[in-house]
């Protein structure tokens, strides 16, 4: 696989992870990890260009031009087709134990031109074509066989996109790098709603599937950046997070039945500081201190007016003599 091809998938995956990431690794192609997937061959045959089944050295004597047929120890058969030793034309991937075909992918002399993603019906699930050295065009099909989305972008950043209903009506558009990408599931179920700036996503919003929002997270150069917020359904508000450049970073705030249960602090995605649990919302209950993610200092416990307290050492409970003993004043949490 030559470096073209590389850098192609590559860019490919940041790609699409983005209009379908609430789907998570169902709008992935199944291509876009070959390598690890489909490296246990169990039988490999060498096809000549006119046909002929041949030996793998008298293939490679008379040029490299022909099919590769492999069968893989899970079921999958690819068939790779080539030119000069180079991949060119179709490249198909079937289901597992099945003729038919999962992914298609194109070359010109190694360059990886488009693949696409099929359902089990044989209609597309998905397809992304290159052009030049940066644009991608990416399409999304629900499973009726309605595009969902038409997308064109350069590099990383998201150019144009015009977002469908099942029933082929346009509901949202990114013009400029600007505007509105609705998500939808491949069956039609309304899944987030994502607002686009500079070719880039700036804020998520999720939904239950009765339709109410069931998160908004911001992001800025690609990850979580600002203060994310959960809900339950019913709108009763579930935690309330603070990140910073992709991960939790401040004070997080969870709740039950509309009530804050726990405050806790976070520093470069780990428990430290104070953790605080709370009796009916507002009732001080519990005192925990953490040191990245490690319990260590005094736990407190509040129980009729009167504070009980434990010390723990690197996540072992000890005694408050052996504490002190093994830790300078400057490492005990006070706050």
């Amino acid at each position: 696989m030559g470096q073209t091809q590389e850098r192609k998938k590559g860019e490919r995956i940041m790609r699409t992870k983005v209009p379908f990431l609430a789907l998570g690794c169902l709008c992935l192609f199944v291509g876009c990890n070959r390598k690890s997937q489909y490296n246990d061959v169990v039988k490999e045959t060498y096809i000549h260009k006119y046909g002929i089944p041949v030996p793998k050295a008298d293939w490679e004597i008379q040029g490299k031009v022909g099919q590769v047929i492999q069968q893989k120890r899970d079921g999958v058969t690819v068939t790779q087709n080539y030119e000069e030793g180079l991949l060119h034309g179709k490249v198909s991937y079937s289901y597992p134990h099945s003729s038919l075909i999962e992914t298609e992918e194109y070359y010109d002399h190694g360059n990886l031109k488009s693949q696409r993603q099929n359902y089990l019906n044989g209609l597309a699930k998905q397809e992304e074509t290159y052009s030049g050295d940066s644009i991608t065009h990416v399409t999304h099909w629900y499973e009726n066989g309605t595009p969902s989305s038409i997308e064109m972008y350069d590099h990383d950043f998201l150019v144009s996109g015009e977002y469908r209903t099942p029933l082929n009506v346009t509901e949202s558009k990114v013009e400029e790098g600007h505007g509105t990408r609705y998500v939808r599931t491949y069956s039609g179920e309304l899944s987030a709603k994502d607002t686009i700036q500079n070719g880039q996503m700036v804020e998520k919003m999720t939904f239950f599937k009765n339709g109410e929002p069931s998160s908004i997270i911001p992001y800025a150069n690609g990850v979580v950046h600002g203060v994310r917020l959960t809900y339950q359904e019913g709108g009763l508000p579930s935690t309330i997070e603070q990140w910073s450049h992709g991960v939790q970073d401040g004070i997080t705030v969870m709740y039950q039945n509309g009530e804050k249960v726990t405050e806790v602090s976070y520093a470069q995605g780990k428990k430290h500081g104070i953790e605080r649990r709370f009796r009916d919302g507002s009732t001080l209950a519990e005192e925990i201190s953490w040191n990245h993610d490690v319990q260590h200092g005094p736990r407190k416990l509040y129980i009729d007016g009167i504070c009980k307290t434990e010390w723990y050492h690197e996540g072992e409970l000890v005694s408050r003599t052996t504490f002190e003993r093994m830790n300078n004043p400057r490492d005990v949490v006070t706050k």
